[in-house]
């Protein structure tokens, strides 16, 4: 979700033309009382947040402290290490398993939170667990994928716009690869199927709930496997364009013709393929990528376990995050989807509404297709404290890969065992 830091301020001005429904589940509540901390890389949502929570809560002061994104573990170990400056509550994101394993995130099940796991988005429930089964958080924002795609392409070289079909025709990755060569045969090669080799190691590698932890062992291969011989095969078929995933021409890709599918985790939706093909408003829509669903980022929200101000701060990750009414004010205001289930039955129930980006995706209802179609089989696996790096190297390698085609999918796989065992000395690697 590291990509998002870059266009995420181009899209504020958007997010404050959206207006807040009616309050029915909160009452003003002036004995509560306290400073809460929150670090945040960019606060601009919890401090809209905060806004509305002290409507209710007048006497909570809630602070929210710019920290950059690159910095924040650094920064919570040097804090942590000194006993200073903690804040009340913590963020994670690529270093969500390192920060879990820390075991300084409170078990939200228990008391006085008693937090009901069953209130909880299903595929949202495993990245919320820290390594012995506690939910020790909330998610920010519902964070399943699918893959985006031009309407006027998908008419053009599909015969159809609509994401129920187009889904169909890329079911799986066999499919998607006889349609990618379909595609460079009646486009004379123009057109390829994703702008980048990582794209599709990243979604394969998240289409799996297998954990990388294996006993006292970080089991690359076995986890890995699937997605570097996926990727090896799309390559070979030469149906994947040659951007390094992240750079300046991959995002210059959204805006381009000559990709059909790209994949769009639900905060890609609002925060990355609008500021970055802003001409082509309307044109979009997204369907069901090949095989099952995946998840692709997403923050976590936690309470410090040292807090002395727990109770506020439970406050307002619950109005903020896991209520009705932080599930409406979210929605409207700053485009994320609640990880908290009866939001999505109850009187505030959005799928009849439309979403900030529904129209510049064709009017399709983005926050149905999100939480009903994509989160029914997104398997996700627990995080841990290796995630980030196999995130990295993931993207590191996806360009090797690329490059020099000479690699077969034996080798891919070897090498990313290597580097990781490089990079973790302290672990066994397989």
């Amino acid at each position: 979700m590291k990509r998002l830091l870059s266009v995420f301020l181009a899209f504020l001005f958007v997010m404050s033309c959206f207006s807040f429904a009616a309050a029915e589940n909160y009452t003003v509540n002036e004995e509560l009382s306290g400073k809460v901390v929150i670090w945040d890389w960019d606060g601009s949502g919890n401090r809209k947040i905060a806004e509305q929570f002290n409507k209710y809560f007048p006497n909570v002061t809630i602070e929210v402290v710019d920290v950059a994104w690159g910095d924040y573990m650094e920064k919570l170990q040097s804090s942590l290490i000194s006993d200073l400056d903690v804040p009340d509550i913590l963020l994670g994101e690529g270093w969500r398993g390192q920060l879990f394993e820390m075991g300084i995130c409170e078990n939200l099940e228990q008391e006085p939170y008693n937090l009901n796991r069953a209130d909880m988005v299903d595929s949202s429930v495993p990245l919320m667990c820290d390594p012995n089964g506690n939910v020790v958080g909330v998610e920010m924002q519902v964070a399943t994928a699918g893959f985006a795609y031009k309407r006027s392409m998908a008419k053009e070289l599909l015969g159809t716009d609509d994401p129920a079909e187009v889904g169909a025709m890329i079911s799986d990755w066999e499919s998607f690869k006889k349609l990618g060569q379909e595609i460079l045969e009646k486009t004379d090669g123009r057109v390829k199927m994703m702008p980048s080799l990582g794209d599709v190691l990243l979604v394969a590698s998240n289409q799996s709930a297998k954990p990388f932890i294996d006993g006292d062992t970080v089991d690359i291969s076995s986890r890995m496997k699937y997605a570097v011989d996926t990727a090896i095969e799309m390559r070979d078929a030469g149906i994947i364009g040659t951007n390094e995933i992240d750079s300046a021409s991959w995002y210059a890709a959204y805006a381009s013709y000559d990709y059909l599918f790209y994949e769009a985790a639900s905060w890609c939706a609002s925060l990355v393929i609008p500021p970055n093909a802003a001409d082509t408003a309307g044109d979009w829509a997204v369907c069901k990528g090949p095989g099952n669903s995946f998840t692709v980022g997403g923050t976590s929200v936690s309470i410090y376990s040292g807090s002395k101000n727990k109770e506020a701060a439970w406050e307002f990750i619950k109005f903020g995050y896991f209520s009705e009414i932080g599930g409406d004010f979210m929605y409207q205001n700053i485009g994320n989807y609640s990880c908290y289930k009866p939001y999505y039955e109850s009187s505030y129930a959005p799928f009849s509404i439309e979403g900030p980006f529904d129209a510049f995706f064709g009017g399709q209802s983005l926050i149905n297709f999100y939480t009903t179609t994509l989160t029914q089989d997104a398997p996700n696996a627990p995080k841990t404290r290796y995630d980030s790096l196999i995130d990295t190297t993931l993207r590191k390698l996806s360009t090797t890969y690329m490059k020099d085609t000479s690699i077969d999918a034996e080798k891919a796989l070897s090498m990313f065992v290597e580097e990781i065992q490089l990079n973790s000395l302290d672990a066994t690697v397989k």
